[in-house]
């Protein structure tokens, strides 16, 4: 099997403490990828791989966490504080209340965020892989931004 994610692997494993419980990752299912798939046939492929090459759970100390569903502002009650539009559905979080996901209505396979303090949608303009590696800290080259 390719792997999409080498670079990602080898700098967590250089940046992260090794027995931290906050970087605790199981790789997804046959079976959890396959109900993804049924259930979002255009989720971007980079997730998917992300899901089975480095998997759920959060890196960096609690940097971001990503979850092994998507979810949306109703699966987490949030449904009647926020007005957001349907087909955007969540794949993680930043720890302080803003969540990351895509917007299924453009099919792009970009990465947007909802800021919980403005109640917005931010679109990113980018692919999951470049907009994860930002979140590990880490540049194209497998370096730590400082």
């Amino acid at each position: 099997m390719e792997t999409r994610y080498r670079l990602e692997i080898e700098f967590l494993k250089k940046i992260e403490s090794k027995n931290a419980e906050q970087n605790k990752r199981e790789i997804a299912t046959k079976d959890q990828i396959e109900k993804l798939l049924t259930e979002y046939p255009n989720i971007p492929q980079d997730f998917i791989a992300y899901l089975q090459e480095i998997g759920w759970g959060s890196f960096r100390e609690s940097q971001f966490n990503i979850t092994s569903t998507l979810f949306d502002l109703d699966d987490l009650g949030l449904s009647d504080h926020y007005d957001l539009k349907s087909n955007v559905c969540f794949f993680g979080d930043n720890f302080c209340g803003d969540f990351s996901g895509f917007d299924f209505d453009r099919n792009d396979g970009t990465v947007v965020e909802f800021w919980h303090e403005s109640g917005e949608l931010y679109y990113t303009n980018k692919s999951f892989q470049t907009y994860i590696r930002e979140q590990m800290l880490m540049d194209e080259n497998g370096n730590e931004i400082q």
